[in-house]
């Protein structure tokens, strides 16, 4: 039987629109809606504007929608990492799977003329390839200092830009190969600028490896596979399966999470439930969150000082959602995050871990617990949901998803929503 890297190059190759699940496509669309208001969103941080600098001008694709061109590749790195700048994208297979696929797709669909059926497709071969690869392994990535979203959208990315270029099983082995020795990033930098950097690098190196295979550049045909390939580098108790069947579908049984709040997605069921409580601020004495392990080695930042460290602490979620019964844009302010009433609310959280983990997302505990204990004396308790709000075992509305799109876009794209939401449609060639 062929080995793993060869499997997944011929499952790549062999999907098509036309065979694609009416779910699959319409989690694709979801995806792309969202990721394509936080892009916008996003486009001003500090981040892409020093990116921006270092990219030089190409003809290929559009850079951030409506500033300039460049190659697809730089393309797709500026165009992500823009998307991820606020921390706002979707989430699933324990990272951000629209992030990194859909800059990838985008930026190679406009370089080809793909039409939208092709670039949908395209997503799903991203998707189904981070899905593989990621469920193989025995243990939590964020337990062992991997990003998902950089290592695994690596792999994902470049099966994307080889599906929608066309690219036969050998050549798809090929770009999978390149892309093995690209894929990397850290939980070290979460909250500092180099996140939505080495986002953007997975989309970048995914679009590459496959445009150099597609020219002739080989990889190794077992490189996922071999003892020292790429789950085996990031196994290193070597508790992965590298024999077991491709399996179908993985987006139709996972699919993704579209985020209400702009942090860490660890973070939203204990918001859900802090939101539920209602005390006045003055009379907190203590504020106690209980959460999975590996949600917690996720937020680095007990007193953060700045809205990029904010965005993976527990004690500013904690603080900022008791304080203005809201956490969004207004909130992730350095001048929020360092005010008096917020530093002195974050004194009073005490955040404990639990080993315990979700049957189906063991990186989560399978619920979190938020206690509020007031001077009086009195407590107030509560326990998450499941599955925080926007899930995709809760997913928003259209009309809600709309309303973060217009709030990401300021009110000005309207008519971009109404054509994603028809993606299927786009010609080949046409620009959205």
């Amino acid at each position: 039987m062929p080995g793993l890297t060869r499997r997944l190059a011929g499952h790549v190759a062999g999907i098509e629109f036309a065979k694609l699940p009416r779910e699959a496509v319409e989690t694709v669309k979801r995806g792309t809606l969202d990721c394509m208001g936080v892009l916008f969103a996003g486009r001003d941080e500090p981040v892409v504007q020093l990116l921006s600098k270092s990219i030089p001008a190409g003809s290929e694709a559009r850079v951030l929608f409506d500033r300039g061109r460049a190659g697809s590749a730089d393309a797709a790195l500026l165009n992500a990492a823009a998307a991820h700048a606020l921390d706002y994208d979707d989430t699933g297979l324990d990272g951000h799977p629209s992030v990194v696929l859909v800059p990838a797709v985008f930026a190679e669909g406009e370089r080809l003329g793909a039409p939208g059926k092709e670039r949908i497709a395209a997503y799903v071969a991203g998707y189904e390839t981070w899905a593989e690869l990621l469920g193989r392994d025995a243990d939590k990535h964020h337990g062992k200092g991997w990003h998902p979203t950089a290592v695994f959208g690596t792999l994902a990315a470049a099966a994307a830009a080889a599906k929608i270029a066309g690219l036969n099983p050998e050549k798809t082995t090929n770009a999978l190969g390149i892309a093995a020795s690209m894929a990397a990033g850290l939980v070290a930098n979460f909250g500092s600028m180099t996140k939505p950097f080495q986002v953007g690098r997975a989309a970048q190196s995914g679009v590459l490896a496959a445009r150099l295979a597609a020219a002739g550049m080989t990889g190794s045909a077992d490189a996922l596979e071999h003892r020292s390939g790429f789950l085996a580098a990031v196994s290193p108790k070597g508790r992965f399966d590298a024999e077991r069947d491709i399996e179908r579908w993985h987006i139709v049984r996972y699919g993704v999470n579209i985020k209400r709040y702009p942090v860490c997605y660890a973070l939203h069921r204990a918001i859900d439930t802090a939101l539920q409580i209602e005390v006045k601020p003055a009379e907190v004495e203590l504020i106690e969150l209980r959460l999975g392990k590996h949600q917690a080695g996720m937020l680095r930042h007990s007193s953060p000082q700045n809205a990029p460290d904010a965005k993976f602490s527990a004690e500013f979620a904690m603080a900022a959602a008791l304080l203005n019964r809201r956490l969004g844009f207004a909130e992730l302010k350095d001048d929020f995050v360092k005010s008096e009433p917020v530093q002195a609310l974050m004194r009073k959280v005490r955040v404990t871990a639990t080993d315990e983990a979700d049957a189906d997302e063991p990186l989560f505990a399978p619920f979190d617990v938020v206690s509020v204990k007031l001077a009086d004396g009195s407590v107030q308790t509560r326990q998450s949901k499941r599955h925080a709000k926007g899930h995709a075992r809760d997913p928003l509305t259209l009309e809600e998803l709309r309303a973060k799109f217009d709030d990401c876009t300021q009110g000005k794209q309207a008519a971009l929503f109404e054509r994603l939401l028809g993606l299927e449609s786009l010609g080949s060639g046409q620009m959205l």
